[in-house]
């Protein structure tokens, strides 16, 4: 009876820590949307952090009760799909760009000059930001491994600050 108890227990162990993962967020008139391309579930808590250079000290939580899902959509990264969620209020009235970062599942965040620090599953993780010629690239890094990049597609120009060893500018067709 005891052996039959673990063996139905171990395939919950994995599923139960939520992995770090990120995306964009953007406030508009009508409220927030959130563009990633991990699905939100109800043990992920949602960071919202503005770019460094925002001088933003400070992440706003969420919940993903918080937010409802709306369809998928293909302009925010690429025309890669992503999921869309969205919430009803403004929760970053003071900063200066309305779109920034979200990080899901961190227990802490700190920022530098151009990065972050995240804590999750009780290890550092760094996400570094960078602008390329029309939209915003997002590494997230674990130790020196790149675990993933997202590119936020802005639709108009601006000054590159992405160096030469980063990805190139995804510009949709």
């Amino acid at each position: 009876m005891k052996l039959a108890l673990l063996i139905c227990l171990a395939p919950l162990a994995p599923l139960a820590q939520a992995q770090i993962d990120i995306g964009f967020y953007r406030q508009e008139r009508n409220g927030l949307s959130l563009y990633t391309t991990a699905p939100l579930n109800t043990i992920h808590t949602v960071m919202f952090c503005t770019d460094p250079s925002d001088g933003q000290s400070a992440c706003h939580t969420l919940k993903p009760y918080d937010f409802t899902q709306a369809a998928e959509v293909d302009f925010v990264m690429a025309e890669q799909r992503v999921r869309h969620y969205r919430i009803s209020k403004r929760i970053l009235p003071h900063a200066k760009t309305e779109q920034g970062i979200a990080i899901i599942n961190a227990q802490q965040v700190t920022q530098t000059a151009n990065a972050f620090s995240v804590l999750a599953q009780r290890r550092r993780f760094k996400i570094t930001t960078c602008t390329g010629s029309e939209g915003i690239n997002l590494d997230l890094y674990d130790g020196p491994h790149k675990l993933r990049n997202l590119y936020f597609y802005l639709g108009y120009d601006i000054t590159p600050t992405c160096d030469s060893a980063s990805p190139s500018d995804k510009r949709p067709l």
